[in-house]
């Protein structure tokens, strides 16, 4: 396998990892900042609300993308091992 190669594929999967994790980290934050605003207006600061809340909403993310997730991640592998296959 040629350096070239090695580089394409981690190219490829470090873009790829972050086009996976983005939505979830995206959707985080944004929950995170919501209610970091809601607990100031209101001043109740428990942290433990915050990270349940965030929890629910990950996973619940997670669960409704999983579909394409794994289309994503099943595309990468094909290509990997096609690639190895072919240089070989």
């Amino acid at each position: 396998m040629t350096p070239e190669a090695v580089g394409h594929l981690a190219h490829e999967a470090v873009l790829l990892a972050i086009l996976m994790s983005a939505p979830l980290v995206g959707a985080a934050a944004v929950i995170g900042m919501l209610f970091a605003f809601l607990q100031a207006l209101t001043q109740l600061q428990d942290q433990t609300t915050i990270f349940a809340i965030k929890l629910v909403v990950v996973l619940g993310l997670l669960l409704v993308l999983l579909p394409w997730l794994s289309v994503l991640a099943t595309t990468f592998g094909e290509r990997s091992f096609a690639l190895l296959l072919e240089l070989q």
